[in-house]
């Protein structure tokens, strides 16, 4: 054989090699609920984002705090003269200079400071508010995900279930002894269960597609470990929720901070009106060509300066325009204070009293589940004693599986609730931590 056959050869052997490995299915990637929580707070951009944050208000917090350090800046104001020296941007032309500068007594910059320092504590609990958002929307992506999955597989048992129903309804109908009423109403029933199935793939793939993105893994092969899951808190009927939610809700502690911070600029601004002192020194060497030697009696090439700088306002309107828009500020923040604390309060009662009735709703859910069960035993035992047929008996195992997606739904939106109340109280990283 030639080089070239044997290089078409092998290509013809390649090409249903590759067919048949892309045929292959994929391998499944189980992600376990803690590890997702992780990788979602790893992945997420709101947390880049509130990072971010946190660092800049704390950045700005050290140049606040930072203005009582001296400065010192080194320059040059070298140039030619003609006559007489002249300064050259508000300073003598001089071969290099040194300044340095230090707040000695200002009680605005003090303001300033608080007012920063409360900013970075709103954006390191910031930081944390965010973060348990992230574990929010992840737990419920990953428990409504994996829900969905379950949901999904009992309504596959039960459209077999009503696939064989309807065959022996229509059979029945042919050998005359049931009607094409019955029919009709087994063929029905079956559509519904396409209709669900259809619905609850469509959920499936949305889930997966949004948990997968959430965190920063492949889609196509993504699974959940239903063990996992860590259990529900459990119904608190005894705790005054309201005053919980307020005593350790991150979003009403971030109001107070932005309160405080408020207070301390209106309180800098009014204060920009009082007596401030700075220290401040210079050096400078002069050159020997600018003519300082003609024009002054002691010349030096080498000076320096030092001293206080004491301002005394006594006469601003403008400032006091900017502090009276503070004090504005100041309120506003208050009344908003106020406002976030009414709602945090509100929810967290609301959430309770909804967690209550989503409790009863589940326990309705888990006895119809469980009744089903039973009937169908009792539709077994008219079947063999002939006052019942086939088609009662699958049309019984289809409303079994009925029942078991409406308590999974229910499972589902009463655990939700609980996590949303957790969220509210300040506790959902410890449930998520398993604490």
């Amino acid at each position: 054989m030639t080089i070239t056959s044997i290089t078409k050869f092998r290509t013809a052997l390649l090409f249903p090699a590759l067919l048949l490995l892309a045929a292959l299915p994929l391998r499944a990637e189980s992600i376990e609920f803690r590890q997702a929580i992780q990788l979602a707070l790893q992945h997420s951009g709101t947390m880049t984002a509130a990072k971010a944050d946190r660092a800049r208000a704390a950045e700005r917090y050290h140049a606040e705090r930072d203005a009582y350090i001296p400065t010192v800046v080194f320059g040059s104001g070298l140039g030619y003269s003609f006559g007489q020296p002249i300064a050259i941007a508000g300073q003598a032309p001089s071969i290099f200079n040194l300044t340095h500068n230090q707040t000695l007594l200002n009680f605005a910059a003090r303001d300033a400071v608080r007012a920063a320092h409360s900013d970075s504590i709103a954006a390191d609990m910031d930081y944390v508010d965010r973060s348990e958002q992230v574990i929010l929307d992840t737990s419920l992506l990953y428990i409504e995900f994996d829900n969905c999955r379950q949901r999904l597989q009992v309504a596959r048992q039960q459209k077999l279930a009503m696939q064989q129903a309807l065959y022996i309804a229509q059979q029945r109908q042919q050998e005359g002894v049931g009607s094409q009423l019955d029919s009709k109403r087994a063929e029905l029933d079956a559509a519904r269960v396409d209709l669900r199935i259809a619905e609850l793939e469509t959920a499936v793939d949305v889930l997966r597609e949004r948990l997968a993105r959430a965190i920063g893994r492949p889609p196509a092969t993504l699974e959940t470990v239903s063990s996992s899951i860590p259990a529900g808190p459990g119904l608190r009927k005894e705790d005054d929720l309201s005053s919980v939610a307020l005593a350790n809700s991150a979003t009403v502690r971030i109001a107070d901070e932005h309160v405080k911070a408020a207070r301390a600029r209106a309180r800098a601004e009014h204060r920009m009106n009082y007596p401030s002192i700075d220290f401040a020194g210079q050096y400078a060497e002069f050159s020997t060509f600018n003519n300082y030697d003609q024009y002054y009696k002691n010349f030096s090439r080498h000076n320096y300066s030092f001293g206080i700088n004491l301002r005394v306002p006594i006469f601003n309107l403008s400032q006091n325009a900017r502090a009276a828009a503070a004090d504005a500020e100041a309120m506003r923040a208050e009344a908003d204070a106020q406002a976030v604390r009414d709602q945090v309060a509100t929810d967290a009662v609301r959430a309770q009293h909804a967690i209550r009735q989503l409790e009863a709703f589940t326990t309705v859910s888990r006895l119809e589940y469980e009744v089903a069960e039973a009937n169908i035993d009792a539709v077994q035992l008219q079947v063999q004693n002939g006052k019942a047929n086939a088609h009662d008996q699958e049309v019984a195992r289809a409303d079994i599986a009925n029942r078991q997606v409406t308590l999974l739904q229910s499972q589902f939106e009463y655990l939700r609730a609980q996590l949303q109340l957790l969220r509210q109280t300040g506790e959902l990283h410890g449930w998520a931590r398993g604490n």
